[in-house]
């Protein structure tokens, strides 16, 4: 791995973002072989020097920006002396291959990642000398946990913010938490409208509407952000399903940069080249390929139809289509992180929200693990901390106690 020229990019009178690329080999084992650009931001408070503690996050399914990093620096209490860094996962934002048909990212997967961030701490650490944390959040909230198992020398404590710990290729927890927060009604309305969505044949209208239709449906269970679009989505679903559907349209342009349509085509699009992909507006298409080569968790209903009726045969016709034949492999090998938790040698601190749908796949309260505190916040949702300053001071409290004393 070798570092390009550190660049500052945004100055407040409270800090510093730096960015910087480290150039990492498509596959570890091969480091004279084709290698990419992994994309790293640094935050540097005023009152920080080099000997400062270090948060380390592990970048997920999504491209990592400056505005989310100083977010992140904010509703962690802006802590004077501690210097945040932010990395990006392979395969998303502007961290892909060299390669120009992007259609099957064999190089996107958890051991190689894994090495990248390995890699990038042991270069920065040359200059960060002070004591490292690892963060992760949601899917990124597992990875920080398989990372403690395998590099645990890297840092003195890790923080899993709504990690997902067991890993299935379908599960139903997802439907089930989906179900607690919209009720019986609300559930059986979205249940019909779903249903009028059911295609006929694998990515026409009607598949990619309905795919629109659960983007939507994650956003308003998982984060708090969107609560006040679900009193607005209660109400619209008793319209029509054309009505449903054309106001949630303009709602995804109005407040989410058509997020939830580009969700529903990048799950849908059959190829993929390299300047589609640096667009960004196909990331989720590089996470369905994850999902069906290692990770699964494809969502399907408690009971009945419900509003995820599809079946794992489904999924693997959708895998092999989007990928080939050799896919799902997730379906022969299971991604198993639950067991590890109890024999890590780091310190772990886990945050969990009540209201999120992902809580059931998350870690349990009991552990057998020494040093482990585990927040659970009545009334939050998915990763709480990373919204809530107050509640990410505490966080952030009790990771800097555990780093320091190990």
């Amino acid at each position: 791995s070798g570092f390009s020229s550190m660049k500052p990019i945004h100055q407040n009178p409270h800090f510093t973002i730096t960015h910087l690329t480290i150039e990492q080999p498509l596959i570890h084992k091969e480091p004279e072989g084709d290698t990419f650009e992994q994309h790293i931001l640094i935050l540097t408070p005023e009152k920080a020097s080099n000997e400062s503690p270090v948060f380390f996050i592990l970048g997920g399914e999504t491209t990592i920006s400056e505005k989310r990093l100083a977010k992140l620096y904010k509703n962690y209490g802006s802590p004077p002396e501690v210097i945040f860094i932010y990395a990006e996962h392979r395969g998303y934002g502007k961290s892909i291959s060299q390669q120009q048909d992007q259609s099957i990212p064999h190089y996107v997967n958890t051991r190689q990642a894994l090495a990248d961030f390995h890699q990038a701490i042991l270069h920065l650490k040359e200059k960060y000398t002070g004591i490292w944390m690892a963060a992760g959040y949601s899917y990124a909230g597992g990875l920080v946990i398989d990372f403690a198992r395998r590099y645990s020398e890297d840092v003195k404590a890790i923080l899993s913010s709504s990690g997902v710990v067991d890993w299935y290729f379908t599960m139903d927890a997802y439907d089930k938490g989906v179900r607690r927060i919209f009720g019986d009604a609300l559930y059986q309305r979205t249940e019909k409208h779903i249903h009028n969505l059911t295609p006929e044949k694998l990515f026409d209208r009607n598949w990619l509407e309905r795919e629109f239709l659960i983007a939507i449906i994650h956003g308003i269970s998982q984060y708090k952000k969107y609560k006040p679009l679900f009193h607005l989505f209660k109400y619209l679903t008793f319209f029509s399903t054309k009505t449903l559907l054309k106001t949630l349209h303009i709602l995804d342009r109005l407040f989410a940069d058509n997020q939830a349509w580009k969700y529903a085509k990048a799950n849908a699009k059959l190829q993929l080249t390299r300047e589609e992909a640096l667009t960004m507006d196909y990331q989720w298409r590089t996470w369905r390929f994850q999902q069906c080569n290692e990770t699964g968790v494809f969502e399907v209903s408690a009971e009945g139809k419900g509003i995820f009726p599809r079946t794992q045969e489904d999924f693997i016709a959708e895998c092999q289509a989007l990928f080939g034949e050799e896919q799902p492999r997730a379906l022969k090998k299971r991604w198993a992180l639950k067991s590890i938790i109890n024999r890590l040698e780091v310190p772990l601190v886990y945050v969990a929200g009540e209201l999120d749908p992902w809580q059931a796949l998350g870690a349990r309260r009991n552990l057998r693990h020494k040093r482990y505190t585990y927040f659970f916040i009545p009334g939050a949702y998915h990763c709480p901390d990373s919204v809530n300053p107050k509640l990410g001071k505490r966080v952030l409290d009790v990771l800097l106690q555990y780093a320091k004393n190990r």
